[in-house]
């Protein structure tokens, strides 16, 4: 949600920051990124989601997987091609503001050992029409860079929930450890 937020803050349209941001700021919305694919493992440029303009829009085809707050978010910041054809590859990603509708579907919840206090799903997206106006900041082929600006928020949540788990761990294994 915070990522998505400061992803609009730094790169949205006015039109995409006053639609959006109020409401993400009272909970009314809940957004999440969506940039993982099924087969695609860490390697963000060798994504295969495409969003191909279709009329006054975009035509949206592909998967994302463990994608947190998935379920329950009602805005979803989308990594996609948008040109599969430019070299280098990163120059024909963006990132689409998409909310839930028809040709998206959510999976089932994914099992996972920890962090169960979010859903993680996969997003799958077949015939998906997206809005003109979805690119972030209005321009396509900016999103590789848009995104890693957003990951460096990301990073430093990850790791302070990694350090929360961690003390949390010692604290309990020296409680153990004492009352032995």
């Amino acid at each position: 949600h915070t990522v998505v937020a400061k992803l609009l803050v730094a790169f949205g349209t006015m039109e995409q920051q006053d639609r959006y941001l109020p409401k993400m700021a009272t909970g009314e919305i809940r957004a999440t990124m969506a940039l993982t694919e099924p087969d695609g493992g860490s390697d963000l440029q060798a994504m295969t989601t495409v969003a191909r303009r279709d009329g006054d829009g975009y035509l949206v085809n592909g998967a994302k997987t463990w994608i947190s707050n998935a379920r329950r978010s009602q805005l979803i910041a989308l990594m996609c091609k948008t040109d599969p054809a430019a070299e280098p590859k990163h120059k024909g990603v963006s990132i689409l503001l998409v909310e839930h509708g028809p040709g998206l579907t959510v999976s089932k919840d994914l099992p996972k050992l920890g962090y169960k206090g979010v859903e993680s799903c996969e997003l799958v997206f077949d015939g998906y029409r997206a809005h003109s106006d979805a690119v972030l900041g209005g321009v396509e082929g900016r999103g590789f860079a848009q995104m890693m600006n957003g990951l460096e928020t990301g990073r430093i949540q990850v790791a302070s929930r990694a350090l929360g788990v961690a003390q949390a761990a010692f604290d309990d294994a020296l409680r153990y450890a004492q009352e032995r």
